[in-house]
Order: structure tokens, then sequence, then C-alpha cells
């Protein structure tokens, strides 16, 4: 393979934990239907002007089912100016043959997950064999897959804590 080919079949997995939602002890309700708090609103909107300062595109995003990965996903989505869709193999952690299948629909090289722990920092695990490293709330992972999904194949490139994110101007 040349380094022009190799470089075309690159992907790029981001990985997103949803943003603040509150005390889960509080909320009565079913937990698949608890809101972003205030505080996960702003941390959404605070990643995704850091993902638009640094002109990062995602080709999809994917997020779980439940309300607040919905609205994490909705943010990003309408400032990234990208689809964003419910897959349901993020309500629990998709597998690794999972990720692979995202990445085959036409033309996802730049995938972005929004989703829970534990299974987020399983699959930086997987990917990388670099365990150990929890998804924060509103935290932003990047892994590099060269060689495409598979274990071990990935190369963790950042975690973006929410506060080493940029606020968006109107909150400066």
């Amino acid at each position: 393979m040349s380094a022009a080919e190799a470089q075309s079949a690159a992907r790029i997995l981001y990985l997103v934990r949803h943003a603040d939602a509150g005390d889960p002890s509080e909320w009565t309700g079913p937990d698949a239907e608890r809101p972003l708090s205030g505080k996960g609103v702003k941390q959404a909107a605070r990643l995704a002007a850091t993902l638009l300062a640094a002109e990062t595109r995602f080709d999809s995003i994917r997020h779980s089912p439940a309300r607040r990965c919905v609205e994490t996903a909705t943010v990003l989505s309408a400032v990234l100016e990208v689809e964003a869709a419910v897959d349901d193999r993020l309500a629990n952690g998709p597998t690794l043959s999972d990720l692979d299948r995202m990445f085959d629909r036409k033309g996802v090289k730049r995938l972005a997950l929004v989703g829970h722990e534990p299974s987020l920092s399983k699959i930086v695990a997987e990917l990388t064999g670099t365990s150990g490293i929890a998804v924060e709330k509103g935290a932003l992972i990047r892994i590099d897959l060269p060689n495409g999904v598979a274990a071990g194949a990935g190369r963790l490139i950042s975690v973006a804590p929410p506060s080493l994110l940029r606020a968006p101007k109107d909150e400066r």
C-alpha cells in the first residue's frame, strides 16, 4: 500500500462522554431520560466551540439513545454542521466489529461517538492497549487508526478533559 493509499484509508475515532447530567440519585425518572444539567449544557457548548476553533471535522456523529447523549450530540452537530444519529450499540458499548461497521458507512473516515462510561474507557483500552484512562463527563479522546479497527491498532493522540476546553465567546 502506498503512503497516499494508507493516508486515505486512515481512520480517526473521537470518543465523547456525554456532558454532565447531574446526580443520578436525584433523578426520579428512567435513567435513559436524564437530561443534561446546566453545567452539562455549558460543557457541550465548550467542547463544540473548541472543536470548531481547531477546525476539527467529523464525517459522522453517532450517539447513545440516552437523552444526555442525544443532547450532547445535538450541540456538536449544530455547531459543527454534521449529521448526528442515534446508534443503539452505544447504549451498552459497541464491540470493535461494531466500530468497524460504523466506519464502513460510505465516506466515514472521521467518526465521533457520544456515549457512556465504562464502555468508552473499554474502547480506549482495546484499541490502544492503554488502560486506566477514565473518560470524564464532557471529555474528548482522539484515537488514530492508520490500519483500521483492530485490538491494539490505535494510537492515542489526545485526551481533553472538560477543564481544558475553550469557553464560547458569550461565556468569556
